[in-house]
């Protein structure tokens, strides 16, 4: 599992940064003749995170301290003769300054930068894959013994099918399209989804509907 979700973050990162991975293409040949050009989706480009930091204050902080890339941050008090004067949420925050005295514990930090997105996306179908997704052989077979079937098929002697051998990508196929469409998945809209839109609403609804289309219309377009 952990060297399938090592696996997952670099492999993605690498995929990510070339356009025939991640542009779609509107026409299918066994040889390209041009390169793809298109803006990439958010999760194909680079950008940062910030860790929870809500994660660290679960662990020992001497532990957390030991983390790589991990910084304290501490609120900054003020002088004692202006601590009457200032509201708490006024104090500044920085990282903590061993040694000294005028600094309370805030919370730990953790910025990744310089990742792309799709990376968090394949760490979570990895651990999926990992944890989950071999149960698949267990849906597969409580299928064949509802059919009173020993194998799929027998295109591969021995072994059944080819859905024997990818009986894991049941539960995996499941998770990737709940995933993509859950938190990948940008909302368009178009004129056939308006129009199936429309055709729900009830005739009071669909008349004050083209009312206000009709003013929106009405309005003169600014550039």
């Amino acid at each position: 599992g952990i060297c399938t979700m090592v696996f997952a973050w670099s492999a993605s990162r690498t995929l990510a940064q070339y356009p025939w991975m991640h542009c779609p293409v509107n026409e299918f040949r066994i040889i390209p003749d041009h390169n793809l050009d298109c803006t990439p989706h958010p999760i194909f480009q680079p950008a940062y995170w910030i860790f929870p930091s809500q994660v660290f204050e679960l662990l020992p902080r001497h532990i957390a301290r030991a983390l790589p890339r991990v910084v304290q941050i501490c609120t900054m008090l003020p002088p004692e003769n202006e601590l009457n004067t200032r509201l708490p949420q006024e104090y500044e925050l920085g990282p903590c300054v061993s040694g000294y005295d005028r600094q309370a514990h805030s919370h730990f930090e953790l910025v990744i930068r310089n990742f792309y997105p799709i990376q968090i996306h394949a760490l979570w179908l990895a651990l999926f894959a990992s944890v989950v997704a071999p149960f698949g052989g267990f849906l597969a077979s409580a299928i064949k013994r509802a059919y009173g079937l020993k194998n799929f098929a027998a295109w591969i002697p021995g072994h059944g099918g080819i859905m024997d051998r990818m009986d894991c990508q049941f539960l995996m196929a499941l998770c990737t399209w709940v995933h993509y469409n859950t938190f990948v998945k940008l909302a368009t809209v178009s004129v056939p989804k308006l129009s199936y839109l429309f055709s729900l609403l009830s005739q009071d609804e669909q008349d004050e509907f083209l009312s206000l289309l009709m003013k929106k219309a009405s309005k003169p377009q600014t550039v």
